[in-house]
């Protein structure tokens, strides 16, 4: 083999070698070789450490992890997007586009990034929740209001009532159950909240599409949003091959 042929091999192999010579995990200088994970090149301990990550601990531990995570992603956009409402007076649908993609972000950290339908379902329904969980405050002060309307138009008519049957026999006798009648109303107790509760998420899920046509610019921001949750969760097999010899610049190169 000739000298000339021998260079050639050379300027080869640096031509196919990594164009950055630090870890793309650790930043460190790599020397010698390197391994290609995912098309990410990195050093030979951070191969090891990706590769734990991906099999350390259970599926319920990191599923929880992932909720957790989730959760408070979601918890922080929904407060910034109701925020952003309240002083501004105007609702900007392209924050359920930021939203999403936190919550998203949120839940693939969560699951060390091994993705997944179930990861995927997990985002997607955080992201939901907390766009429509704004609805929520208008919908109990609607309640609200409405309460206070029936209560207005219900209490002339008690007054009425008991103003026409303001005997002394009848008010006698209007005394002395007085005890049991009080006694039977019905309580309102942690089933009574959370059947309420429970109504109200129903009715702040609906709500985007109860508007119809009308609001069909918001349910595609909130499909873009979701879109952007599940995208971030895809589940992702590592492709690892190794080590690959770092290529050494040519003559050429060193003599310029």
């Amino acid at each position: 083999m000739s000298e000339g042929e021998g260079l050639q091999f050379e300027r080869a192999e640096f031509e196919n070698a990594p164009a950055q010579s630090q870890c793309a995990e650790c930043n460190r200088s790599l020397t010698g070789f390197y391994y290609d994970v995912s098309g990410q090149t990195v050093c030979e301990a951070c191969k090891y450490t990706i590769e734990s990550r991906m099999t350390d601990g259970s599926a319920v531990g990191r599923f929880a992890r992932a909720s957790g995570a989730g959760i408070v992603a979601a918890a922080l956009g929904a407060a910034l997007y109701y925020a952003i409402s309240a002083l501004t007076g105007y609702e900007f649908g392209l924050i359920a586009i930021v939203v999403g993609y936190a919550v998203g972000a949120a839940v693939s950290w969560g699951s060390n990034g091994r993705g997944g339908k179930s990861y995927q379902a997990l985002a997607m329904g955080l992201t939901y929740l907390a766009i429509v969980s704004t609805y929520i405050p208008p919908i109990i002060e609607g309640f609200r209001e409405a309460a206070a309307t029936e209560s207005a138009i219900a209490e002339p008519a008690a007054t009425d009532a008991e103003e026409s049957s303001a005997t002394p026999v009848n008010a006698l006798a209007s005394t002395e159950p007085s005890e049991p009648a009080a006694s039977a109303e019905p309580e309102t107790g942690a089933a009574g909240v959370l059947l309420a509760l429970v109504l109200i998420v129903a009715i702040a899920c609906a709500a985007p599409f109860l508007a119809g046509v009308e609001n069909i610019i918001g349910i595609v921001i909130i499909g873009i949003g979701l879109y952007e949750a599940w995208k971030l969760n895809r589940r992702s097999a590592l492709a690892i091959t190794g080590p690959h010899a770092l290529g050494r610049p040519s003559v050429e190169a060193a003599g310029a």
